[in-house]
């Protein structure tokens, strides 16, 4: 467009390459580790929703009441969460540490929180006591299909939620240090 006006302006040319500012790879690095954190954060949303349902969702299908890790958990989850947003930096608010590192205690909790939750679901309860079959036999009194099916697919569910639980407290947990970590590279220079 330029050249349509008149002649280029000097520089312009590419000729200024070696005067061009760069940005130096910790700084991409710091912007790439927020992108997937704040990804991480949102899959820690679901994941949380997808818990507090299963939890809560099988023992109101029978009219009983949730057990009491049901509203640990996702207390030290969503704190998580809040944290993390605010160790990011959500929206224009800037990062800050302390934020971080609270981010990080929390999803160490969780982290361990979600392992003793596989651990007690998985070992310690009793075949016909677990979410999995009760979950078959509640929905096969709603819906006719055979119990074993719902059994088989409330297990997956489970598996799935354990699974996920571990991973995305855990991977949070990695994230955030390693973003402590390059963010300080980028302050001592």
């Amino acid at each position: 467009m330029a050249s349509r006006r008149g002649a280029r302006p000097s520089g312009t040319d590419g000729s200024d390459h070696q005067y061009r500012m760069v940005i130096e790879s910790k700084y991409h690095k710091v912007a790439d580790v927020k992108k997937r954190l704040k990804t991480l954060l949102a899959l820690q949303s679901l994941y949380y929703g997808c818990f507090i349902a299963w939890n809560c969702g099988v023992p109101l299908l029978e009219g009983k009441r949730p057990a009491p890790i049901v509203g640990i958990m996702p207390l030290v989850g969503f704190m998580a969460i809040i944290l993390g947003r605010k160790g990011v930096g959500s929206g224009s608010a800037k990062s800050t540490g302390a934020a971080l590192i609270g981010y990080i205690v929390c999803s160490v909790i969780g982290f361990f929180f979600a392992i003793a939750n596989a651990y007690v679901m998985q070992t310690m309860v009793h075949y016909m006591d677990s979410y999995a079959n009760r979950f078959g036999v509640a929905l096969e009194i709603a819906s006719g299909l055979p119990k074993d099916l719902l059994f088989a697919f409330g297990q997956m569910i489970e598996g799935g939620l354990h699974a996920s639980g571990m991973l995305v407290q855990g991977l949070g947990a990695y994230l955030a240090v390693s973003l402590r970590t390059a963010s300080s590279s980028t302050k001592k220079a």
